[in-house]
């Protein structure tokens, strides 16, 4: 485990309606920050691996509160930067039974992360690192953090860095819709060593087509072409079930041409956002440490299940909480 692993992304502060509320029935939230980059390396901090974030926070009291956040759950912020006014926010409220959770966003656009420019990160700083992960909410915010962080990205990539992407599209960011975000998307593809995508990112974002029905044969039939035309070394992505009795999920590996599926397995839902965070760490640790290619989506799989029950965004899992969620232990109280 020699990795120094960095990623490039924004920090939020989360703020949560207590007990199940909605925001119209509460006068109080809890208060915690997060982040796809902050998940990401929490998941690895928590699996033996030095960490290192690359963002700018406000220079104020919140940014200062933040870092201390961040560094809570062993990621380094040798590489944060403080600078303007603002963090971006988000208000969950959590739902229950038949009514769904509910995110609303705030300072998106005007945090300090998304107002900073190229001079805020030393490029030099990369050189430390072995590997970078990105995601693609820094694409969509605004047009200058997405240059900024195509920058970051070429140059980390120059100096032989690897290079992951999760490519987390989200409709509501991009007023171009898929056309607008389709070659910003193709240029980080280009990029990228490792990628979390799904055959729904396959067909939406890069237009292509199959005519499989079912999900896993699509992810077949698309995937591996992905990897292909702009070669990925691994894609990975887990496939979701919420129709049945009990929600289930199953991840799926694709590498050299081939598709791997993990042993399905059923959930239960403690806290729901960050899960893809839980998992895509777990398959950056497996992979940066020589599994096979089953050993690396079940690990993974495990990782993204674990993350389902613990409160809040950033995974906290532990190496023996994988295995024996593996092995499918189930002890009601460890002695």
């Amino acid at each position: 485990m020699k990795a120094k692993i960095l990623a490039f992304g924004e920090v939020m502060m989360r703020l949560e309606a207590p007990n199940y509320r909605t925001v119209a029935q509460t006068r109080s939230l809890d208060f915690a920050f997060s982040g796809t980059s902050v998940n990401v390396l929490s998941g690895l901090s928590h699996l033996g691996y030095q960490t290192e974030l690359m963002t700018t926070l406000p220079d104020n009291s919140l940014g200062y509160a933040a870092a201390s956040y961040i560094r809570s759950l062993g990621v380094g912020t040798s590489a944060v930067s403080f600078d303007g006014d603002y963090i971006g926010m988000y208000v969950l409220e959590k739902g229950f039974g038949t009514r769904i959770s509910e995110v609303t966003y705030s300072n998106r656009s005007e945090s300090a992360f998304c107002q900073s420019l190229e001079s805020h990160y030393s490029i030099e700083y990369l050189r430390s690192g072995t590997h970078i992960h990105f995601c693609g909410i820094s694409l969509a915010i605004n047009e200058q953090i997405r240059e900024v962080t195509l920058h970051v990205a070429e140059k980390a990539k120059a100096l032989g860095l690897t290079l992951s992407f999760d490519c987390n599209f989200r409709p509501k960011l991009w007023k171009g819709g898929y056309e607008e975000a389709r070659p910003v998307y193709e240029r980080m593809l280009a990029l990228a060593d490792y990628v979390s995508m799904t055959e729904k990112d396959a067909m939406s974002i890069l237009g292509m087509e199959t005519g499989a029905t079912q999900r896993k044969d699509q992810v077949e039939a698309l995937l591996p072409k992905v990897a292909q035309t702009y070669s990925i070394a691994a894609i990975a992505g887990t496939l979701r079930e919420t129709n049945a009795s009990a929600p289930t999920i199953q991840g799926f590996l694709v590498q050299e041409g081939r598709v791997d599926f993990s042993t399905e397995h059923s959930v239960a839902i403690l806290d729901r956002i960050g899960t893809g965070d839980g998992f895509f760490s777990g398959f950056l640790a497996a992979m940066y440490e020589g599994k096979s290619s089953k050993d690396i989506i079940e690990w993974a799989t495990a990782a993204g299940v674990l993350a389902h029950t613990t409160y809040g965004d950033s995974p906290i899992t532990t190496r023996s909480a994988i295995e024996k969620c593996r092995q499918n232990q189930q002890v009601d109280v460890e002695r």
